[in-house]
């Protein structure tokens, strides 16, 4: 085989590797150089050794540093290399050096791959799950998605970034909190067919239609938990008690639900700012029944009816409250009290 021949065919295997790379389904990829750097100039300020502008320009120029900077930024809240020097140097900082040691050593164990692959069974076929993780040690102890602007820069690739406090968490804990925002990235991919389903829908339709939407945070719980132990089995007993509790109101929390998507429709509620308003609290300063009432009406479903009929709900939430019906219907029949969603509701939100 000629020189000529052998290059071609290595060429082309070449294309077709890189093709299948880049049409991976998942890609997740950890990145802890800014929690590295922050925390060995914590080491060397406890061993009263000179933090030198080389240390901290190592820190500043980490993906993770750069994107915290340009989405505080673009939140309005500027933070400045010397504003984030004075919180290292804090002895608040000082005093969680160890736990933000182990904390992220533990992260590190995470199997970033076998995690993706975990959220993807559990999204309808052709989602995608692209995202970087971010553990970072930050002055801020939230943790959040966001995807920095596109421009020419080089730095602007890997998908949008899941931002995670090195908070005091252990593994299972940051893996079902990855999991758990990996599997929005992943409906987010969808977003088209979602929107395909919605073509056509009379104004207010759609807006109700775009709110059922957030009963995807109970939907990824179901995803990040799996549907044969607690939603929150990583968490402690305190934290699972109040998760129970919660679940108790869920038929007041369907009504009151119930109630906004009604305003909606009936052009009540017809600005942004307003629906949010009256949205925010089903949120939670934890989590409220955005999460509660999805979930448990996703168990159900998933259970019932199977994977395929629940991938149909992620696709079209009106299906969600159907299904949920008829689960609901099915068990009353037999002396349970479930709540169900009125008959009127689910006609009108087909745009009937």
């Amino acid at each position: 085989m000629n020189g000529a021949i052998c290059s071609a065919i290595v060429g082309a295997w070449l294309f077709l590797a890189g093709t299948a790379m880049a049409q991976a389904p998942v890609s997740l990829a950890l990145d802890t150089s800014e929690a590295d750097e922050a925390l060995r100039i914590l080491d060397k300020s406890a061993a009263h050794e000179p933090v030198t502008t080389a240390d901290w320009n190592r820190l500043f120029a980490t993906r993770p540093y750069q994107w915290l900077k340009a989405r505080e930024a673009a939140m309005g809240r500027p933070l400045s290399n010397e504003d984030f020097q004075r919180f290292l140097l804090s002895p608040e900082a000082a005093a969680q050096r160890s736990d933000w040691a182990s904390t992220l050593a533990a992260m590190k164990q995470a199997d970033m791959a076998r995690l993706g692959a975990g959220v993807l069974a559990w999204l309808p076929p052709g989602a995608s799950i692209h995202a970087q993780v971010f553990p970072e040690i930050k002055p801020q102890r939230n943790s959040f998605v966001w995807k920095k602007p596109a421009t020419a820069a080089a730095d602007d690739g890997g998908g949008p970034a899941i931002f995670l406090a090195v908070n005091r968490q252990s593994r299972d804990q940051f893996e079902n909190t990855v999991a758990h925002e990996c599997h929005h990235i992943g409906l987010e991919s969808l977003a088209a067919r979602q929107e395909e389903l919605q073509a056509g829908l009379p104004p207010n339709v759609k807006r109700a239609v775009t709110w059922l939407s957030a009963f995807g945070e109970g939907e990824a719980m179901l995803a990040a938990a799996g549907a044969d132990r607690h939603p929150h089995w990583e968490d402690d007993a305190p934290v699972r008690a109040r998760w129970d509790g919660d679940m108790q109101r869920f038929a007041t929390d369907l009504d009151a639900i119930q109630q906004l998507l009604l305003d909606i429709l009936d052009d009540k509620l017809t600005q942004d700012a307003d629906i949010m308003k009256r949205a925010a609290p089903f949120w939670g300063d934890a989590q409220g029944a955005w999460y509660t009432v999805g979930y448990e009406m996703a168990v159900l479903v998933e259970k019932r009816f199977g994977r395929a009929a629940f991938n149909d709900c992620l696709l079209d939430p009106r299906k969600l409250l159907e299904l949920y019906n008829q689960v609901a219907q099915e068990a009353n029949a037999h002396g349970a009290r479930l709540a169900t969603w009125s008959p009127d509701l689910l006609k009108r939100l087909e745009g009937a």
